[in-house]
């Protein structure tokens, strides 16, 4: 049995001690929280559903803005800086 030493070694035990396994479970709880509070506000319809991406859709009320921009932002600086 070995000792865990420091926060490095909780995230080493917890199976978080490589950069993208990093980014993956933070990606995850930003989009996750970025879901349930509709944000960004002008990725989503009134009735609560997802618009489109306009750079993929013909709709009339698709949006530059897209919901995983901010999720996948997350996670990349995750990925880069830890």
């Amino acid at each position: 049995m070995s000792e865990i030493k420091g926060m490095r070694g909780v995230m080493v035990h917890m199976g978080l001690g490589e950069p993208i396994s990093r980014a993956f479970v933070a990606g995850a709880i930003v989009g996750a929280v970025s879901l349930a509070a509709k944000f960004p506000k002008e990725a989503f319809r009134d009735d609560g559903s997802m618009k489109p991406l306009s750079l993929l859709s013909a709709e009339p009320d698709a949006t530059t803005t897209h919901f995983l921009l901010v999720p996948v932002v997350a996670a990349a600086a995750v990925f880069l800086f830890t």
